[in-house]
């Protein structure tokens, strides 16, 4: 070979050495970065929403739950001082029969 014909096939060389390089490199960096996105953090961040949704779906059964047995609770409290008051509506309802009842006094 000629050194004219090494020199005119190797005059490529300093853009591969300068701006061509560092874009093939930037390229080849992106690409990777791409990849490493795609295969394994969006899969991540998904597992981690899934996971997170269902703590809350069971967080909501279990609010559902203790809702459920406190209106039971209060509803049964309710009927309890219904039914003491209608007793105790009754009660004043009635004449006293001891002596010194403020009905007997009248």
């Amino acid at each position: 070979m000629s050194p004219e014909m090494l020199t005119s096939s190797l005059g490529f060389l300093p853009y591969l050495a300068g701006p061509g390089a560092a874009v093939v490199a930037l390229m080849l960096l992106l690409v990777g970065l791409y990849a490493l996105v795609v295969r394994h953090i969006i899969p991540l961040a998904a597992a981690l929403g899934k996971r997170h949704l269902d703590q809350i779906d069971t967080l909501i059964g279990n609010q559902k739950s203790a809702n459920d047995t406190i209106t039971k609770a209060l509803q049964s409290i309710d009927r309890r001082l219904g039914v003491i008051d209608a007793r105790r509506t009754v009660s004043q309802d009635i004449p006293h029969s001891y002596p010194h009842s403020p009905d007997r006094l009248t």
